[in-house]
């Protein structure tokens, strides 16, 4: 009773209309298509469908064991000795026959009464053929039907599963998508970089050579130059490696090149993710996750089930129709046909019923504490990435100023060092903090996108296709 009502509690929840309705946060379009891609190539996702059509293969196998069976059965024999059935029937006619012949004799007649031997039947015949077809149905079978009831919540249960393979394969590609985007920008900043750094290099070396400036300048601007080169060969190898893990999400070449978003869209996006409305939300009863663990629940209630109606009765009907003798023939003697009602009833079974239920309860319990474990920990997940967005959120506007800001300061210092009016350390320092100001707001530009995907994910806002 407790679970009925438990189950009731939940339904209500699902069917009721959310007090809250899911933030709108979208992704490029680029990798809304990588998205559909590696949902037809991703190799574990192909893997997880094959138990989808394993537990749809099993729920098969089950509904026809409930159908009539139809079987072709043929047996030939060849038999010796074994047990007869002795007939005396010399022993009892032959007195009379000899006393008639006796009088036949003494009357000048011939006898003519044979003697007759006493009889032998064998109970396995020499040869003997069996050929029939035999048509069985179930009539009651109380276990084969929750063995069919639990079949379909498993069915249920490997289709969530899939489901949330997918939600999470989608994540995945677009936390690599981003990843790979941030390797490249960071990339290309450092390019930029390292040719103001060679420039800069460039210039020491003129003006030491023309005497305008000592060789300590040099110095500083060649460690400044190969810092960045050190950073850009970091940065080379980030994003290969974040292209290759995101290729082999794809199932492609991995060095396969994305396509980037248009700023255009990249600022739209961002726009769109600031002002997206994060209000009081909660983990939805939906989440495919706990949607298999309530058909797992619910298929693991169903066996148990199916176990304990095996103390139940069952009925069959067997009819069989063919030919037996000692040779292949039809006609009279040799057709058959015989219909039954099958009854079985267990009385003792060693206490195999009572264990296999001990078994099946057990494992329901399982699953119902892991629901409530899961459910906990999606609870988690989502305050964990609603705190995740809005740090990110608040982080962007910083960066962004950050970066506008060593960007004028930089046009400030370089005016200033084409006048001669600006030291070099002012420069090298003006330079390094534009770097790092555009670097990080790539970053958080990305922490960004990265934060909104993984709520969407906490919520299965976005349908599946």
């Amino acid at each position: 009773m407790r679970r009925v009502l438990r189950l009731f509690a939940v339904s209500l929840f699902v069917c009721a209309p959310a007090a809250f309705a899911a933030p709108v946060l979208p992704a490029p379009a680029a990798a809304e298509r990588y998205v559909r891609q590696a949902f037809a190539d991703n190799l574990a996702l192909q893997s997880q469908a094959l138990d989808v059509s394993s537990a749809r293969a099993r729920l098969g196998a089950t509904t026809g064991a409930r159908l009539p069976r139809v079987d072709l059965l043929a047996r030939y024999s060849r038999a010796e000795g074994g047990r007869t059935i002795d007939v005396p029937s010399g022993d009892l006619i032959n007195p009379a026959y000899g006393a008639l012949n006796s009088l036949l004799t003494a009357a000048g007649k011939p006898a003519s009464f044979p003697h007759v031997d006493n009889l032998s039947i064998p109970l396995l015949r020499e040869r003997e053929q069996e050929t029939k077809l035999r048509v069985s149905a179930p009539l009651f079978n109380a276990e084969l039907s929750r063995w069919t009831a639990s079949r379909r919540s498993a069915v249920e249960s490997a289709s969530a599963q899939h489901a949330a393979a997918r939600r999470e394969l989608r994540l995945g590609v677009l936390t690599s998508y981003y990843t790979t985007l941030r390797a490249q920008s960071a990339e290309q900043i450092l390019n930029g970089a390292t040719e103001l750094t060679a420039e800069a290099l460039r210039t020491s070396r003129a003006l030491f050579s023309a005497d305008k400036a000592t060789e300590d300048r040099v110095l500083r601007a060649e460690a400044d130059d190969l810092a960045v080169k050190q950073q850009l060969a970091d940065a080379t190898r980030d994003r290969i490696a974040a292209l290759a893990t995101f290729n082999a999400l794809l199932h492609r070449p991995l060095d396969t090149a994305v396509d980037t978003p248009t700023a255009d869209e990249l600022a739209a996006l961002t726009a769109t993710l600031l002002a997206s409305d994060v209000g009081p939300i909660s983990v939805p009863e939906s989440r495919e996750e706990l949607a298999a663990l309530r058909a797992a629940a619910n298929e693991a209630s169903e066996a148990e089930a199916a176990v304990r109606a095996r103390k139940r009765p069952t009925v069959s009907f067997v009819a069989d129709g063919g030919i037996q003798g000692g040779q292949y023939r039809t006609g009279h003697g040799f057709n058959y046909a015989q219909a039954s009602l099958v009854g079985e009833f267990n009385l003792w079974d060693g206490r195999q019923r009572n264990n296999e239920i001990d078994a099946a309860r057990s494992l329901r319990r399982k699953v119902e504490l892991r629901l409530e474990t899961v459910r906990e920990q999606l609870a988690v997940e989502l305050r964990t990435a609603t705190g995740e967005l809005a740090a990110a959120r608040a982080a962007f506007p910083a960066a962004d100023r950050r970066t506008a800001a060593a960007a004028r300061a930089f046009e400030i210092v370089s005016a200033r060092d084409r006048e001669g009016l600006a030291n070099q350390l002012a420069f090298l320092d003006a330079r390094q903090t534009l770097t790092t100001a555009r670097l990080n707001l790539e970053i958080t530009r990305m922490r960004l996108w990265i934060a909104a995907a993984r709520l969407d994910r906490a919520l299965a806002a976005t349908p599946l296709e």
